[in-house]
């Protein structure tokens, strides 16, 4: 056996090896802790307001938090939720990715604090896919099924969001999902490696955001935002140059920038363009640079991806830091390689 054919093996052995290594993780240790993040064992077991509004659907997990304020000035902030409205506090750059137009706002809008039962709190904007995923009662999003101020918010196949009373001047903020699961193998395992980390990413940071709008405190520091997403810049440059050099498979650069056209012209969401830009530019690389090995690059790219989403406080502003880094690194590099000649 060759020299390059036996690194090659060991190669993907490694690769392998790690991957299932990432497999066996998440199965048994990351998944049961994001489907309980924050809550206690009291909390997953025992009855929360909201759990006999819809008897049709299945509990997937109970998410809790404390907030140093009183359920009052919790509510404000969590009935005006919605794509229609102050958006989810979430990651609108991810959100925006899929083109559902949604854009928070970090401030209590009086004319946002009214809703009823049966009001429909929208998930993506009107006409969204020409109205393929629009529901029989034509909407796309959840039903509130349960609505008590400063107490419990209900929406169908979402689930519910309780505030209890902590102390003289707290809260316990309990999210508990509930939805109709999908059906087949497909949907099972879509639901398994797909929604439910995708729902536990946006839902943690929408309770974090609310925990922080409701004590008063300010988020990320904008120069910090300012180097993210000049790291983000700094991503798309370097992939968009490597992919433009190669003979022949520069037109390759198509796909990510009608992209991101897309999505700015679906969203006018800056952010999401470049994020979806460099998301999609990095893919092709990999494809490119890589090729029969594709699959080790992007299975990493994966891994480290979801780690960071897990983990972050803000996903955002790691993820362009480290596009900062690596980009000042290999300028570096590249600086000193000139010298050398």
């Amino acid at each position: 056996m060759s020299k390059s054919r036996r690194s090659g093996l060991v190669l993907t052995v490694a690769a392998f090896t790690v991957i299932l290594a990432a497999i066996v993780s998440y199965t048994y240790l990351v998944r049961p802790w994001f489907l309980h993040w924050g809550a206690t064992e009291a909390d997953r077991t025992r009855p929360l307001d909201g759990d006999d509004a819809w008897l049709g659907g299945v509990v997937t997990g109970t998410r809790a938090i404390d907030i140093d304020a009183p359920p009052g000035k919790v509510w404000p902030w969590l009935v005006q939720i919605g794509q229609d409205r102050a958006g989810f506090y979430s990651y609108t750059w991810l959100e925006n990715l899929v083109f559902s137009s949604i854009h928070n706002t970090y401030e209590v809008r009086p004319e946002w604090q009214e809703r009823k039962v049966k009001d429909i709190v929208p998930s993506v904007r009107k006409g969204y896919l020409f109205g393929l995923l629009e529901e029989k009662e034509g909407y796309t999003g959840w039903k509130i099924l349960v609505v008590e101020p400063d107490r419990v918010l209900t929406l169908k196949n979402w689930g519910s969001f309780v505030l209890e009373p902590r102390g003289a001047n707290g809260t316990r903020f309990l999210a508990r999902s509930k939805a109709e699961p999908l059906a087949g193998p497909a949907g099972r395992l879509l639901t398994f490696w797909l929604l439910d980390p995708a729902h536990f990413i946006m839902e943690k940071t929408m309770l974090s955001v609310i925990k922080r709008l409701a004590e008063g405190r300010s988020g990320p520091p904008g120069w910090l935002v300012v180097l993210a997403t000049a790291g983000f810049a700094a991503a798309a440059l370097g992939a968009a140059l490597i992919i433009g050099s190669r003979k022949k498979r520069g037109f390759w650069l198509l796909l990510p920038a009608a992209y991101a056209i897309l999505i700015l012209i679906s969203t006018s969401d800056l952010r999401a363009a470049l994020v979806g830009f460099t998301a999609l530019a990095l893919v092709v690389l990999g494809f490119l640079a890589f090729g029969r090995r594709w699959w080790i690059y992007l299975s990493f790219m994966a891994i480290y991806c979801f780690a960071v989403l897990f983990l972050a406080a803000d996903a955002f502003i790691v993820f362009g830091l480290v596009f900062l880094a690596v980009f000042a690194a290999l300028a570096v590099l590249a600086a000193k390689g000139l010298e050398a000649r």
